[in-house]
């Protein structure tokens, strides 16, 4: 049950953002680039920022955990088929 639970999550959570669903990496890739801006702004520190995520490296993070969560209902289906 619980790999059935977290796999739904994984996929859901994970398709969100590999297929950028209503501009989902989008948002958080402004938000990272927001939270490094503030960060710096805290610290004092007013050199160049280091990279962010970019909406495309959160696409394809999103891909990785839409696969795994994949992985995990079918394991989920394999162990009550079994």
């Amino acid at each position: 049950m619980v790999l059935l639970l977290v796999g739904l999550a994984a996929t859901g959570w994970g398709g969100r953002l590999a297929f950028n669903v209503l501009g989902a990496a989008d948002v958080w890739a402004e938000r990272a680039r927001i939270n490094t801006e503030l960060r710096a702004a805290a610290t004092g520190d007013f050199s160049p920022l280091d990279t962010v995520w970019t909406a495309r490296r959160f696409r394809i993070q999103g891909a990785r955990i839409f696969a795994g969560g994949l992985v995990l209902l079918m394991a989920a289906f394999l162990k009550a088929w079994l």
